[in-house]
């Protein structure tokens, strides 16, 4: 008797498996991944801070969640690259003395303000699309 309900619940358990389905004790790891990728999220947008948002691969390296964090630390990484060049080239500008130069220097502080504002967009974008991930999996 014991065997046949052994086996019962094996097979009970492959074909939850083979179907998609969790038991919601096997699905603990990726829930709480996902809440800490949130709590990252709202830091960052809170404060800019990534400290949360970079434990997340130290602590589920296989999880689906890392991809996820390590995209928006790139992203605010260059966010950040970018803002430290167009701060650089506006001191440039400030020193430009002659017409020509200033309008060098105008033309490139223009691109540079324009590649920062395209990357606050595309960051604006995938916090939204992670969002959106993030509410289609709950």
């Amino acid at each position: 008797m014991t065997l046949a309900l052994s086996r019962w619940f094996f097979l009970l358990l492959m074909c939850l498996s083979l179907t998609g389905c969790s038991l919601p004790m096997f699905n603990m790891a990726a829930a709480n991944e996902a809440e800490l990728f949130a709590q990252g999220l709202d830091q960052y947008i809170a404060s800019g801070e990534l400290t949360t948002l970079k434990r997340l691969p130290q602590q589920y390296p296989q999880g689906e969640w890392r991809i996820k964090a390590a995209a928006i630390i790139d992203m605010v990484k260059q966010q950040r690259q970018l803002q430290a060049q167009l701060e650089k080239k506006d001191q440039q500008l400030a020193l430009c003395q002659s017409d020509k130069d200033l309008a060098n220097c105008k033309k490139e502080q223009d691109a540079l303000v324009q590649d920062n504002q395209m990357l606050e967009e595309t960051l604006k974008r995938l916090k939204e699309v992670l969002i959106d991930t993030e509410k289609r999996t709950e």
